[in-house]
């Protein structure tokens, strides 16, 4: 069983099963079943509750859909001619982008496929010739998980605004034999589709969506779905525009019909609706969408407020050249954090656990957990369990710490280009801009005085990927710009987006951040410009897109990531005006181009993988390198092993790193009588030529690459800071869990039928993690199926025993009276865990807020603790 979000194809599956509104018949369901657990318990009441999962599963569950994951190209020829499962036929749809990395293809039953597969092609022209892979891409944006909201009181489609401007780049070609082409070319022509991606919606639609999808704030922007349609559209007052500016309503759409914009609430571009000359018009591409029962969808949305603090990955830092002061400073933020939730303070632990964003709104919203009953009741800091969480989640804060997670003033927000360009543009008029070429328009850093910002986009290659932006600040972005307040605007004039790694404006997102490290010592280097390659377009059949979907299987993005960071620990090791640091300079640029090819794979596009011997020992063993001096300069600057401090991402790395250390520190030890690290201190002069050797080995049969690149050299110092830390910070107090209880008597016969199911779900767990780490499931898929298996177990507690109290009781005496999981309980009575606590501390609870004056000092910044009384007779605020 897998989850599935809500969908247009879930969607279209239930319009043709009849089932109308089923979210919120579950919905109602659910509350149904919330109100009965409420109730004593009772024979008629667990009966109730047992017919009302029965029906929720009947809604919920979807026989019609599956996911196939393929193990062979030829089981996936044999599945394309159907196959039954629990008596229904399936045949093959599509595969989604997430899917085809995975080898997941989605087949659905073989009695709504034909219908289905009208639906998505939407009337479009099926003689157009289109590239596989790409048709099959814009095919699956149905599956993508979006909210449904009302449709606009009408739409136009304009073609893209195209700018054009001089400036220098790195070219990049690998289309001869020989290793790629890197050329210089100074002020250049560059032509940027300033609008790919995005669109603009009237202020009154941002209202219209925002109600529909229950937010309190005018949103600044919305990712879209819709038939053949990806993008994002922001609020931006577009007739404003026409009235104030171009003196006229009228435009003309991507097909050259005029257009009066007093009747349109969404316009989009033409590189969001991917097929839009697949049909003779707007008003016939429309019609066909309403016809087939499209609705549009909602994926994600821009933010009421964009976060003050986020942390950095270790892409953004590796290319950076930094001295240890300047390591120390980075990284001086982090680590003060983790001292003050290593103190246990139970104040400092909610901030760690909850964050520093709470409001007397919001406090009622937050989930319920450990965290949360911590802010009920601080003697739950005594329990043992709460405890071990939250020491684990120091010990992972530790650990990222170590590969980069490093906390700066900063956040992510979504990208757009210059509405005012677009709408330039659309009106015909000479595209201007509101923004110079080096500018941004980001409403958070305007208001907080930031100059200059460091600008980031994963994935990344090198430091041409990190861009320097000056914040524009004039009054009259401020006008037009005025409600897009949690999103970051790109001028038309430069190679932003190209040297974010091909970024655009259909809801990627960038890190921008005034932490003084990361400006001041960022290097401005031109933006690198890889060769586009396309593919051949033809009227794709079934078999074609098959084939494409087995061309595009796997997912090599990470892999030539690997490559590219082991390049900056080989480079550490090198002077800048050597010839090797000159060679892997060249190596890890050009890795934006390999990384741009794997992408590639997935769009049809057959492309040349990274070469073999700047990562393989083998490949420069082999005869085909006949010159013995190339050959070994390749071994001196082999980017064969991962960095030091990617122990703590690979678990298998760090085991065989440890294995190693072990075993060459007892040779030592057994052969010189010394340790290996008393045998490294000696001083040179003072080594025998055995001692040299077996030095010279244990460095060159490292299974990691441990030169002094930044990331390495960041590594070590949290490793020197917090190793062994925890370990010697762990006295246990005694604790009454009797506080988490109602008080509700029960029967032994209730208690041993949920002991029952408590050892049947430790077991499920515990196999299911063997299978998972057998097969090694990723984390996402582990999270999934668990929850899936906390519900399952969920329900039939309910069943045994209806009362919610009674039940939460049972399960803290099961789980509480002996060693073991604890987990078990808080998987399913949480809530009820916090009612009781919130029962016995007078309904009320304590959240964080930010001031000046606060005693709490977290993060840099002082915080007090107010208390709200919720649940119970209270809702009131007041002051601690």
């Amino acid at each position: 069983m897998i989850s599935l979000s809500e969908s247009q194809m879930l969607r279209f599956i239930d319009m043709l099963n009849g089932i109308e509104n089923g979210d919120a018949t579950a919905k109602s369901i659910k509350n149904d079943i919330k109100m009965l657990r409420k109730q004593p318990n009772s024979l008629q009441n667990r009966r109730k509750i047992k017919k009302l999962y029965e029906e929720l599963d009947e809604i919920q569950y979807k026989p019609d859909y599956m996911c196939l994951v393929i193990d062979k190209d030829k089981d996936y020829w044999r599945a394309r001619k159907g196959f039954k499962i629990n008596g229904i036929k399936y045949v093959r749809l599509l595969g989604t982008n997430g899917g085809i990395k995975n080898s997941t293809i989605v087949f659905v039953s073989e009695r709504l496929a034909p219908e289905l597969r009208r639906r998505i092609d939407n009337g479009r022209k099926m003689d157009k010739e289109l590239v596989p892979a790409k048709l099959e891409a814009y095919q699956a944006l149905v599956c993508s998980a979006s909210t449904p909201v009302p449709m606009p009181n009408g739409i136009a489609v304009v073609n893209d605004c195209v700018t054009h401007f001089k400036a220098d780049v790195i070219n990049i070609n690998d289309e001869k034999i020989c290793d790629p082409v890197m050329e210089l070319q100074e002020n250049t022509d560059i032509e940027l589709n300033e609008s790919d991606g995005y669109g603009i919606m009237l202020p009154s639609l941002a209202k219209k969506w925002s109600d529909a999808l229950h937010l309190d704030y005018l949103v600044s922007g919305v990712n879209t779905r819709f038939s053949w349609e990806k993008g994002m559209v922001f609020t931006f007052d577009f007739l404003d525009f026409a009235d104030k500016v171009a003196g006229t309503r009228i435009i003309r759409d991507a097909w050259g019909n005029e257009v009066d914009l007093s009747n349109v609430e969404l316009i989009l571009t033409t590189s969001m609706l991917k097929l839009w000359d697949s049909y003779e018009s707007c008003e016939e591409y429309v019609r066909n969408c309403i016809e087939n029962g499209y609705t549009f969808g909602v994926t994600k949305t821009c933010p009421a407020n964009l976060e003050r603090e986020r942390n950095l990955n270790y892409q953004f830092i590796q290319s950076y050249e930094l001295d240890d002061e300047q390591v120390e400073e980075l990284i001086t933020p982090t680590i003060n954090e983790i001292h003050d939730i290593l103190s246990l303070d139970w104040r400092k632990s909610v901030l760690f656990l909850k964050g520093a964003g709470m409001s007397d709104e919001s406090v009622d919203f937050i989930d319920s957990d450990f965290a949360k009953a911590i802010m009920v009741d601080r003697r739950m800091m005594n329990d043992p369990f709460v405890k071990k969480k939250i020491y684990a989640l120091i010990k992972k804060r530790i650990t990222d710490a170590k590969i980069g997670v490093i906390k700066v003033h900063g956040n992510y927000s979504i990208i757009s280009g210059d509405p005012y360009s677009l709408c330039q543009s659309m009106f015909g008029l000479p595209v201007t801009g509101l923004l110079k070429a080096g500018e941004i328009y980001n409403k958070y850093w305007l208001d907080c005085g930031a100059d200059k910002l460091a600008c980031f986009r994963a994935p990344m290659t090198c430091h041409n990927n990190i861009r320097l932006m000056h914040v524009g600040k004039s009054e009259e972005m401020q006008y037009w710009y005025r409600y897009m307040t949690t999103c970051t605007i790109l001028n038309s004039w430069d190679t932003a987006t190209h040297a974010l790694n091909g970024a655009d404006k259909d809801g990627d997102l960038v890190l921008l951040t005034d932490n003084p490290v990361l400006v001041n010592n960022l290097r401005e280097l031109p933006a690198l410009m890889c060769v586009q390659r396309k593919a051949r377009k033809i009227v794709p059949s079934e078999d074609d897109m098959i084939q494409a979907n087995i061309d595009s299987f796997g997912d090599d993005i990470g892999k030539t990531t690997n490559r590219i960071t082991s390049m900056f620990d080989v480079i550490a090791q090198f002077p800048k005006d050597s010839e090797e640091y000159r060679v892997l300079d060249y190596r890890i640029k050009c890795g934006q181009l390999y990384q741009q090819n794997a992408i590639d794979k997935a769009k049809g596009i057959i492309a040349k993988p990274m070469p073999r011997e700047w990562y393989d020992r083998n490949a420069n063993r082999s005869s085909e390198i006949e010159d013995e001096e190339l050959r070994q300069f390749n071994l001196r600057i082999l980017a064969d092993k991962k960095p030091y401090f990617m122990r703590y991402i690979y678990p298998t790395m760090m085991k065989q790193y440890n294995t190693y250390i072990s075993n060459t520190n007892k040779k030592a030890i057994r052969e010189f009588r010394l340790t290996m690290d008393e045998l490294l201190a000696k001083d040179e002069k003072d080594l025998s030529d055995t001692e040299r050797e077996f030095i010279h080995y244990y460095y060159a049969k490292m299974p990691v690459g441990i030169n002094d690149c930044v990331m390495n050299r960041i590594c070590r110092r949290f490793e020197a800071e917090f190793d062994g830390y925890i370990a010697r910070h762990g006295n246990d107090v005694e604790f009454d869990y009797n506080i988490m209880k109602s008080g509700q008597e029960y029967t032994q016969t209730q208690y041993n039928s949920i002991m029952r199911l408590y050892t049947a779900y430790n077991r499920r767990v515990q196999d299911y993690m063997q299978y998972a780490k057998k097969e090694r499931l990723d984390e996402d898929e582990c999270a999934n199926q668990r929850m899936l298996m906390i519900q399952e177990f969920k329900c039939e507690c309910q069943v045994v025993c209806s009362n919610k109290q009674q039940l939460c009781d049972i399960l803290l005496d099961i789980c509480y009276q002996k060693e073991g999981s604890k987990q078990f309980v808080w998987d399913l009575a949480s809530e009820e865990i916090i009612e009781n606590l919130l029962s016995h501390n007078n309904y009320e609870i304590a959240y964080p807020v930010r001031d000046d004056n606060g005693d709490v000092e977290f993060g840099g910044e002082r915080f007090s603790f107010s208390i709200k009384r919720i649940g119970g007779e209270f809702d009131e605020h007041c002051a601690e």
